[in-house]
């Protein structure tokens, strides 16, 4: 997802933009939305995550 800076008096705050395709239901919204909850939970928290832990394979 592409960032944005909002306008010059309030450049600190970057944002970002999701856009929705038409004919996506809200289910999908709701399941979108719960992912991307966990992972800025899990960005935050600082944890390995399960990849780190067990390397990468092909």
């Amino acid at each position: 997802m592409p960032s944005y800076p909002l306008p010059p008096d309030r450049q600190e705050t970057v944002i970002q933009r999701v856009l929705v395709r038409h004919g996506v239901s809200r289910d999908q919204l709701a399941l979108l939305a719960d992912d991307m909850r966990a992972a800025l939970t899990r960005l935050t928290s600082g944890a390995p995550s399960d990849a780190a832990r067990v390397g990468f394979h092909h």
